[in-house]
């Protein structure tokens, strides 16, 4: 299902709209525009920049912008304030923790609306931003190529859901579905949804695991106390699923919903069961159950550029998605950016493209996520195609 052409703000083609307000917008608003917004994902969610506010104890907090229009129009802007180097380098974040960002609306917006936000956002507003691009907005992307933006390359992993859990299996690597089915037939893992804290407690501790066999110590990873905040509260969009062998929780994997997407954020597996296939098994059972609920999307989110997890994710037919961070610093910002990068501090120098060379590849669609139902699926999507035509699928992105 994409946007109607239908909306009122879609068709008002002939007038260019200004902004002619901003302000601080209340909780109960940004819920209300995540609940409406057709291309929301939970990283969008008040609830995500709670959870952070309350865990990074005052260095996070909520700050979204309620962005109205000349023509009625409204947008909300899902920010974070993010406290850095005591308060001399904070930023606003699109979404905390370098999450999918940009804005929501409760009616579709035209790409006049996206760019005035993009130039508000980028130029006028004054402050430092860090932004990763949504890959399920196709607005955001046609407004950041129309104003220039320079961005960092990256891209998520994504599977379009099919109708079917055997559509969805056969679209797995061959060897995952010997894998998975082998795992299956063992009958030795009992699947399920997390739902006391103790089960919580039980999974944070395959992921101590997981960091000693990664060479990281307990302390550099998240704390269990991020892990309470999450069974406490106990939200509908928010669910653990574990794996367990013989009574004990030996795998897990911590999915975040939205009314359409469900993210793969956080998974763990214990080291003594690695070669069993209990991670991919319970990855399809997510997947399985986000078929059943008629969701379009199963993202498994960015790889941090390492291209072990990358491999990992395409053996699931997971299709590369385009999610570029934008920053914009202040002029202190750019300052300490500067004599970082003189001293070769790592990350100081920031690598940015044009947004459009990001976007540019052979015969392939823009490289933006389509909500579409997922009858839709196995329409052919080899079809090319200008960023300005009708929104179409994209398969992959180049990362150059």
């Amino acid at each position: 299902m994409t946007w109607q052409a239908g909306s009122i703000f879609a068709r008002a083609r002939g007038v260019t709209p200004s902004i002619v307000r901003v302000v601080p917008a209340q909780e109960q608003e940004w819920q209300r525009f995540w609940e409406d917004c057709s291309t929301a994902t939970y990283f969008h969610s008040p609830e995500w920049a709670r959870v952070w506010a309350a865990y990074a104890r005052g260095r996070v907090r909520p700050a979204a912008k309620l962005i109205q229009f000349s023509d009625g129009a409204e947008a909300l802007i899902p920010w974070c304030f993010e406290i850095k180097a005591r308060g001399l380098l904070s930023r606003y974040a699109g979404s905390t923790q370098g999450t999918y960002g940009g804005w929501l609306s409760c009616e579709p917006l035209h790409v006049t609306h996206a760019v005035r936000l993009v130039q508000w956002m980028t130029r006028e507003q004054g402050k430092s931003v860090v932004w990763r691009m949504n890959p399920y907005d196709e607005s955001a992307f046609r407004a950041g190529v129309q104003e220039g933006l320079q961005c960092r390359s990256d891209v998520t992993h994504a599977i379009r859901l099919p109708p079917t859990p055997e559509q969805l299996l056969k679209g797995f690597k061959a060897s995952y579905r010997t894998q998975i089915r082998k795992a299956l037939r063992s009958g030795e893992f009992t699947l399920s949804v997390a739902t006391t804290l103790d089960e919580w407690r039980e999974y944070f501790a395959v992921y101590q695991d997981s960091l000693e066999r990664w060479g990281d110590a307990p302390e550099t990873g998240y704390g269990w106390r991020l892990f309470e905040l999450w069974a406490r509260l106990r939200s509908p969009n928010v669910k653990l699923w574990v794996a367990r062998h013989e009574g004990k929780i030996v795998s897990g994997d911590l999915c975040l919903y939205a009314g359409r997407h469900v993210a793969y954020w956080h998974g763990s597996t214990l080291r003594s069961h690695l070669k069993t296939s209990v991670a991919k098994l319970l990855k399809f059972e997510v997947m399985q159950d986000a078929v059943r609920r008629g969701l379009d999307w199963y993202d498994f989110n960015p790889s941090a550029g390492l291209s072990g997890v990358t491999f990992f994710k395409e053996g699931f037919n997971a299709r590369a998605l385009p999610a570029p961070l934008v920053y914009i610093d202040s002029p202190l910002k750019q300052l300490a950016r500067n004599v970082a990068a003189s001293l070769d501090l790592r990350h100081a120098r920031l690598s940015l493209q044009p947004l459009r060379d990001l976007l540019e590849c052979n015969n392939c669609a823009p490289p933006v996520a389509r909500w579409e139902s997922s009858a839709d699926v196995e329409r052919d999507a080899d079809v090319s195609t200008a960023v300005g035509a009708a929104v179409l699928e994209c398969r992959s992105a180049p990362a150059r």
